[in-house]
């Protein structure tokens, strides 16, 4: 009998190990989807039904082989919480720089799945804190992550963030009753 055809997060590991060798073979620039999906024994139609591109799939490959910066166990003091937080985004984005230097794209992606998780973060913090993050609505929620982005690399002390910024919208919304 034939072998079986790998599906699920087999092929999916398959796939992330194929292309974390074409980008350490060839190098970013002439790293494709077609080389991946050779190394793997799939298709590039199976490669592109789970990331629409090089970048993504380049991110994707960067996120399981090197270990994310875990954020701090929360501890009930949204300022100290939301520090901690925004200090370990601030070091994810010093090793952005590397891929910044690979495609603008890829790091695009790299920074938006690092502030999705910094947000998600903030909110259980908000929680930690007594506070319901829809109260303060997703924009204040994202408000400390954006500008912090945006601070990034000259600005990489979030203390102004937290202090001037956010904790005082914190505040407002919570004693306007969040309207």
């Amino acid at each position: 009998m034939g072998e079986s055809r790998r599906r699920g997060a087999e092929l999916v590991q398959a796939i992330l190990d194929a292309a974390w060798a074409e980008l350490a073979e060839t190098g970013y620039d002439a790293f494709t989807m077609s080389g991946v999906a050779t190394r793997a024994g799939t298709s590039k139609a199976v490669l592109y039904r789970r990331w629409p591109g090089k970048a993504e799939l380049v991110a994707a490959a960067l996120e399981a082989r090197i270990p994310r910066l875990g954020h701090p166990v929360r501890t009930g003091d949204l300022r100290a919480d939301t520090l901690a937080i925004l200090g370990c985004l601030a070091a994810q984005h010093c090793g952005l720089r590397i891929a910044g230097d690979l495609d603008p794209r890829l790091t695009a992606v790299l920074r938006r799945r690092a502030a999705d998780e910094a947000a998600a973060e903030l909110a259980q913090a908000l929680t930690s804190a007594g506070v319901d993050p829809a109260t303060i609505g997703p924009r204040i929620l994202r408000l400390p992550i954006d500008l912090l982005q945006h601070a990034l690399p000259d600005e990489p002390d979030p203390a102004w963030i937290v202090d001037e910024v956010f904790l005082p919208l914190v505040h407002q919304k919570r004693t306007s009753g969040g309207g």
